[in-house]
């Protein structure tokens, strides 16, 4: 592009747009106070705006301003906003268009189950947010589990290792100490053969150990996914029931969990009778089995059940060993 067209084309771009530090004013419906603001962006869904008496900065959504008086006493302003409806209504149009070409939108089918697996393998990574620290408090959860504080803490970290596809939940001598710790604790509860409950008190290491977790979850707001619930939950014991307990509240999880599962265990079932896949039938149904089996388990993993079944750890074994061989 020649230099002076360029120059021309800025030049009018400067002029149609409202500039930072211009005013704008606006009103809403039935009210007839006009205010002037300093105008500082906008998109389709609102104007955002700072108070000239003030350092406030305010959001109004387009729908509660009386959009014709805003259209006529702000000409650049009213522009810019048409130009980005025009430019999304046209990006809509184009996505519906290239939906139909879109690769993902048809996926790549398994044949066998070698690729039923390679895909569930994949989706068993997709992340999960995990148990929300801010709307549980994980000392009242641990002291209604009786499970000492420090191993809860244990597990988001090896939760997020289990969650990587080499990693393993390796135990640790922080896990065998605060398992000791635990035992004690509960020895000290019994009073001439009878056992009394006794209210702990948070350590300065619990204290620490959530500050670090909180610190380390907000860091990363997908932390963990289901191939890492699914082999803590296989783990079972000190170390199973801390990811239970995690899992129990953490509905988005499960119900993601959930519908991974019982998806690929339809698919298991649409390809076993397949032409195509007689070679793999066999397994295919097999998997098939051990993904329903798992699916149930989980399910029972609730605020309204309160004990970690042994099935669970088993189902959850039997799948592992299904995907990861």
């Amino acid at each position: 592009m020649p230099a002076h067209r360029a120059l021309l084309l800025l030049s009018f771009i400067l002029t149609a747009l409202p500039v930072w530090g211009e005013t704008v004013q606006l009103r809403r419906p039935g009210n007839a106070t006009i205010i002037t603001f300093e105008y500082i962006t906008l998109d389709e869904e609102a104007i955002m705006v700072k108070r000239l008496d003030s350092d406030a900065v305010l959001n109004y959504k387009w729908e509660d301003l009386d959009l014709d008086w805003v259209s006529k006493n702000n000409p650049k302003l009213w522009a810019e906003r048409q130009q980005l409806l025009a430019e999304a209504k046209s990006l809509k149009k184009m996505s519906k268009k290239e939906a139909e070409v879109d690769p993902f939108a048809q996926g790549i089918a398994a044949t066998d189950n070698k690729s039923m697996v390679k895909n569930l393998l994949i989706s068993l990574q997709d992340g999960l947010k995990g148990m929300s620290l801010s709307a549980n408090r994980v000392e009242v959860v641990c002291y209604e589990f009786q499970l000492d504080e420090n191993l809860f803490w244990l597990a988001f970290d090896e939760l997020k290792q289990a969650s990587l596809l080499s990693g393993k939940a390796e135990p640790s001598a922080r896990t065998e100490d605060a398992a000791e710790e635990n035992k004690d604790a509960n020895s000290k509860t019994k009073a001439q053969g009878k056992s009394t409950t006794k209210t702990k008190v948070r350590t300065a290491a619990s204290t620490a150990a959530e500050s670090a977790a909180r610190k380390s979850h907000e860091g990363d707001s997908r932390p963990y996914n289901s191939l890492g619930y699914l082999r803590m939950l296989a783990e079972g014991g000190t170390r199973g029931k801390p990811v239970w307990m995690m899992l129990r509240r953490a509905t988005a999880d499960r119900e993601t969990m959930l519908a991974m599962l019982e998806k690929y265990a339809k698919l298991c079932g649409d390809l076993s009778v397949q032409p195509q896949a007689a070679a793999s039938k066999t397994e295919l149904v097999v998997l098939k089995k051990a993904l329903e089996n798992c699916a149930e388990s989980l399910a029972k993993v609730n605020r309204e059940n309160n004990a970690v079944e042994a099935r669970l750890q088993s189902d959850c074994r039997t799948l592992l060993a299904l995907v990861l061989r």
